[in-house]
């Protein structure tokens, strides 16, 4: 089966859906309890039926814990938009605030862009997989739920190669920090869950303490390129391929 995204749906149990279950005990039921596959890896890599069953829940609308080659990051698939709308809400992202996504590659990057400007093909190309971030123009197929009105969608293509999985099998996903708004991020799956009790799919890879990504917008029609935060990956180095100094923002 294919989705609306182009990237090929695993089949799966019909009526499958992973959000919440009932636990029986004796007389008393409990109900809205996670139905949670969690993923305790000693490889930085997902095994083939990992990244299936992985994608089966994505897509049944599964809010994820998962690591980037930052921090963890919490997210769901971007063109979903019901998910999206529940992982705002968890998160308690202001309405006037996007959400960034990874991608796999960028293949991805550009079929959810609006304009890929050379620059950004020389950055993907150069800093990609890696913790650049680039704000590009955003394309028509991206829903109001994940721009929040903004014209340019952040995205990157990490080194993590259970994100870019991920990825690849369900295409983008909503990259936010695992935190809730205002506090700072987790560093670890069982605190990212205790934030996102709702996340019904998680990958542990151990603690995570990251500088966060570099972010550079792009997306100006004009051509300017600004520094819209340092991050780990050093300006010089970015404006060393690009052979043109970034402005402020």
């Amino acid at each position: 089966m294919i989705s609306d995204n182009g990237a090929a749906r695993p089949l799966g149990r019909e009526g499958h859906r992973v959000r919440s279950r009932s636990i029986k005990g004796g007389d008393c039921t409990i109900p809205g309890v996670p139905d949670r596959k969690r993923y305790n890896l000693n490889t930085p890599e997902l095994a083939p039926e990992q990244e299936r069953e992985a994608a089966e829940r994505l897509f049944d609308g599964a809010l994820a814990i998962y690591p980037t080659d930052t921090l963890y990051a919490v997210g769901c698939r971007a063109l979903d938009e019901a998910a999206v709308r529940r992982l705002r809400e968890a998160k308690g992202r202001e309405a006037l605030k996007p959400l960034p996504v990874i991608v796999a590659d960028i293949a991805q990057a550009r079929s959810i862009s609006g304009a890929w400007p050379p620059t950004a093909q020389r950055l993907a190309e150069v800093f990609w997989p890696g913790p650049l971030t680039l704000l590009v123009p955003a394309g028509s197929n991206l829903s109001r739920e994940l721009l929040a009105g903004s014209a340019s969608i952040a995205m990157r293509a990490p080194a993590s190669r259970i994100a870019r999985a991920l990825a690849r099998s369900v295409g983008p996903l909503v990259s936010t920090s695992a935190n809730l708004a205002a506090e700072p991020p987790c560093r670890t799956v069982d605190l990212a869950l205790a934030a996102f009790p709702l996340a019904t799919l998680a990958f542990d890879i151990g603690p995570l303490d990251g500088e966060p990504s570099t972010i550079v917008d792009v997306s100006d029609p004009s051509g300017r390129l600004s520094l819209v935060r340092a991050g780990r990956v050093e300006v010089q180095a970015i404006e060393a391929a690009l052979g043109v100094p970034l402005l402020p923002r």
